[in-house]
């Protein structure tokens, strides 16, 4: 009997020996298996992202170019008409943000045409064969129409340039301070542009124009000379430094391209096509200063324009005093290139204003 029960006893002993060694083996497979015990507090830290600051993000975007800007040193700009132009007048505020030195940032245009680049084929570098080089071509064009019923002149080769004012017409009313005609000293240029008016414009227009040195070949701007009575526009300089002079066809810009353009010479190169193009983008029929314009006009209530032809001999007249009233730079921006506000012009604007 004692044998029995000592048996039993053992196998109790050994039972729960077993046991203890298998809770023991289990704690020790959990452990080894990455599962902490249930008390363990410890977290582990977050890995810190890196961040990349503003100036290393520009700096990786700005080092991205193809072979053939880098070559060429600067990249293009193709905003040529979004920046300021002589199609833009110059307002005379400001914001602080702007006038702060501190917060300016270097101009685009600046940098990409500090140096010309040099033109192909190279220009005449003697004054007399330069002025002939620009000067030598043969009219293939004839003299444009003007529309009675709408005051606007039409050229067969370009329908949709339309202006309503000749180029003669604004150097009498009085442009770009009188001074458009200058010795014109450009880094483009070998030499200095000198009395090349008297080969550009006919006789017929000289005699008109005197003397020549008020209203044509003035070597200090006379704001008082513009119809309106303001500096309206950019200097040549600051069109040459844009890139928005061909030196090819016309040294002195835009309106010099104009007075050819009227006396009959036409290009084949894209050159009238380009001119026509600013033009329309800036006085042609949606033109924006064209609408920035009229708008002023119903802003200030005015309704009526009076007749502007008594301004062809250069007197201003009541009506250029008149029109001093409402915005005189856009203006004179306006007659620069080739427009002024006309009575259907204005009559449409009311229109649109009124929901008609």
């Amino acid at each position: 009997m004692d044998s029995v029960v000592d048996l039993e006893a053992q196998r109790l002993r050994n039972l729960q020996h077993k046991q203890k060694l298998l809770a023991e083996l289990n704690l020790n497979n959990a452990t080894t298996r990455g599962h902490p015990p249930a008390d363990s507090t410890e977290v582990k830290p977050r890995q810190k992202r890196r961040r990349l600051d503003d100036s290393t993000v520009v700096q990786r975007v700005s080092s991205r170019t193809s072979a053939r800007i880098a070559a060429n040193g600067t990249r293009p700009s193709y905003k040529e008409e979004k920046r300021t132009s002589d199609t833009y007048p110059r307002t005379q505020t400001r914001t602080k943000k702007q006038n702060d030195p501190k917060l300016r940032r270097p101009s685009p245009v600046q940098s990409q045409y500090s140096n010309p680049k040099a033109i192909s084929p190279p220009l005449p570098t003697e004054p007399a064969s330069l002025i002939r080089y620009y000067t030598s071509w043969t009219a293939s064009a004839g003299v444009p129409e003007l529309d009675s019923h709408t005051n606007t002149y039409h050229f067969v080769s370009h329908p949709n340039f339309t202006p309503n004012i000749s180029p003669l017409s604004i150097l009498l009313q009085g442009a770009f301070g009188g001074t458009y005609f200058s010795p014109w000293r450009s880094r483009s240029l070998p030499v200095t542009l000198e009395d090349d008016y008297l080969a550009t414009l006919p006789a017929d227009w000289l005699a008109q124009l005197q003397p020549p040195e008020k209203y044509i070949t003035s070597r200090t701007y006379n704001a008082e000379l513009n119809r309106h009575g303001v500096q309206g526009g950019q200097t040549l300089s600051q069109w040459e430094d844009a890139g928005w002079i061909n030196f090819q066809h016309d040294a002195r810009g835009w309106f010099e391209w104009y007075i050819r353009f009227w006396l009959g010479r036409r290009l084949d190169d894209g050159e009238d096509e380009r001119q026509v193009g600013r033009w329309l983008r800036c006085v042609g029929p949606k033109g924006r200063w064209k609408r920035v314009l009229l708008k002023k006009y119903v802003e200030m209530g005015v309704r009526s324009v009076f007749d502007d032809e008594d301004g062809e001999d250069g007197d201003d007249g009541d009506n250029a005093e008149d029109e001093r009233k409402v915005s005189p730079v856009i203006h004179q921006t306006c007659l620069h290139w080739g427009y002024q506000v006309t009575q259907e012009d204005l009559d449409e604007a009311w229109r649109e204003r009124e929901g008609a």
